[in-house]
């Protein structure tokens, strides 16, 4: 991001789709709720070193490596979040201060962060529990992404699975050398990245 366009987006100030968050002492669980709402509404970015008025404040220069490399652990933790996501946080320098930058893009899945819902309602992070209002959020997506598409006579294949070893190498290199998928077989990883999945519909069971 250039330095031009986050001085308009401090100027504006939080909005559906950008939240400030100080990050003194790391990242914290809110900064994941609001990962998780993003996803679930129409994506958005987080500048972690900010405060809420736009002030920028800074994250300590030598901990914002190991702030990443724990924020990519904590998306990619299936025991976390379900289901994970891969997102490649960026530091930034301004005004003499560090900020880490995480874009989010809006997913086709519904994501939960420790086992709970969050959707974006202007600039808040919302807990979503009734089970009507989830069902809106599933309806909407799959009216958005045609990734909910479902080919049933498609196998796994044919997919390009002579990309996977690429795809781990990559995966590995931006979280600092460790990464889940390095140690998931073909149809775990496509499972974690949200490209193999059965849904069964219209099912009845004949005697």
């Amino acid at each position: 991001m250039d330095l031009k366009t986050l001085q308009s987006i401090l100027t504006i100030g939080e909005t559906i789709a950008v939240e400030f968050k100080r990050g003194g002492n790391g990242i914290e669980s809110d900064a994941y709720e609001t990962v998780c709402s993003f996803l679930n509404r129409f994506g958005g970015d987080i500048f972690i070193g900010v405060l809420n008025d736009g002030t920028v404040v800074g994250v300590p220069k030598k901990a914002a490596s190991d702030m990443v490399k724990n924020f990519i652990k904590v998306v990619s933790n299936p025991a976390l979040f379900a289901p994970t996501v891969y997102l490649m946080p960026e530091i930034i320098e301004y005004d003499g201060k560090t900020i880490i930058h995480v874009h989010i893009p809006p997913s086709a899945e519904v994501h939960s962060y420790k086992k709970v819902i969050y959707d974006r309602v202007d600039d808040a992070d919302v807990k979503v529990t009734a089970t009507g209002a989830i069902a809106q959020m599933y309806i909407r997506k799959q009216n958005i992404f045609t990734e909910k598409k479902i080919y049933p006579y498609a196998k796994v294949e044919d997919l390009r699975l002579d990309l996977l070893p690429k795809i781990r190498i990559m995966a590995q290199n931006h979280a600092g050398g460790r990464h889940p998928w390095i140690a998931m077989d073909d149809q775990e990883l496509l499972k974690s990245a949200g490209l193999y999945w059965k849904r069964y519909r219209n099912w009845r069971r004949r005697i």
